[in-house]
């Protein structure tokens, strides 16, 4: 969510706090005694004020910095005053989110940028504010597990909490990411095209656990919501690692040119993002080679090896090098070089 709409639902939230004291913990618990409830009360309400001075961009960073951190502050006195409450939880996890880890598009047709975020690279983050966030929604989850602000869409806890795991990108934040994306699974009703896109997210994040099956079948499963170019393109990575090579450059070659072209700019303009960055490269190298581009097949499989990108499939990258390097022999032709390692993806 942008911080505009954080802010205008964070007082909404206040507002309904006062007029219906919490009924999402009224019912799980009996009301807390009148002094402690004021001071919850209080301290909510001057959390949503500081979040709404952070909103305005009036100040500099250090100010937004410090507001939010005054907010956060404020929800935690909260929680303390309630300990029940899981209300708390989720405004701190809401504002880490739309602060720090939301957005670095700056396109206001779509978002506004979080503006304390880490925007150096596609896939940075700050790891201690995406910790934060993911224990205060972890700890409202528990306190409020059938709360509809979890969500089955984009816009929901659950969205967010997984794109956050996947961009911290260990094996325990990306078991948890799946559990995330089939969780919004389960809650749906299967259909439209925000359900694509967490159908297509699971199936990567699958590959990215080395569960070759669950991935092919869940991009299959994908392809027959409707899916973008980047679908297919995880399908032939997903068989070509599982052994399937003729199968993955048969849907690389069924998208033609074309396709390769649309998929780079998906990932050029970062409507597709790859996890860590250098695992992009082993879809350029399927895909030159796919079209009989040897040479820069080479370039980018030596790319995709030197970036240090799951292990786990270096080995299937090597086999893919020594073919090449078979078949330029045999044609009498010297392999070239691959280029600088740090030219940017185009």
């Amino acid at each position: 969510m942008t911080r505009i709409l954080a802010a205008a639902i964070l007082a909404l939230a206040s507002a309904s706090t006062g007029a219906r004291a919490d009924v999402w913990q009224r019912a799980l618990a009996p009301a807390p005694a009148d002094a402690a409830n004021d001071t919850y009360l209080r301290e909510l309400r001057e959390g949503d004020e500081h979040v709404g001075l952070a909103t305005t961009h009036s100040g500099s960073l250090a100010t937004i910095r410090e507001q939010v951190q005054r907010a956060i502050q404020a929800y935690r006195n909260a929680a303390a005053a309630r300990p029940s409450a899981a209300e708390p939880y989720f405004r701190i996890g809401s504002v880490l989110w739309s602060f720090y880890l939301e957005t670095c598009d700056a396109d206001p047709r779509y978002s506004t940028r979080s503006p304390l975020a880490d925007c150096s690279a596609p896939d940075a983050i700050n790891t201690a504010i995406a910790e934060q966030a993911i224990q205060a929604w972890n700890t409202f989850e528990a306190k409020a597990p059938l709360d509809p602000r979890l969500g089955s869409g984009l816009g929901g806890l659950l969205f967010s909490r997984a794109i956050v795991h996947t961009k911290l990108a260990t094996r325990p934040h990306l078991e948890a990411a799946a559990r995330d994306y089939e969780a919004i699974l389960q809650r749906s009703d299967g259909k439209g095209e925000v359900l694509t896109l967490v159908w297509g997210n699971l199936a990567e994040t699958y590959m990215m656990l080395g569960r070759l099956d669950d991935a092919i079948d869940t991009y299959k499963e994908t392809l027959r919501h409707g899916a973008r170019i980047s679908t297919w393109y995880g399908l032939a990575v997903a068989l070509d690692r599982d052994g399937r090579a003729a199968l993955a450059r048969d849907a690389i070659v069924a998208q033609r040119l074309a396709g390769y072209r649309l998929f780079r700019e998906e990932v050029e303009s970062v409507q597709a993002f790859y996890v860590p960055r250098g695992e992009v490269f082993y879809y350029y190298a399927l895909a030159e080679e796919s079209f009989g581009r040897i040479d820069e097949a080479l370039d980018y499989w030596n790319r995709f090896i030197a970036s240090g990108a799951h292990p786990q499939y270096q080995p299937r990258a090597r086999e893919h090098i020594d073919a090449l390097l078979a078949k330029k022999r045999a044609s009498g032709a010297p392999p070239r070089p691959p280029s600088d390692l740090y030219l940017d993806l185009r």
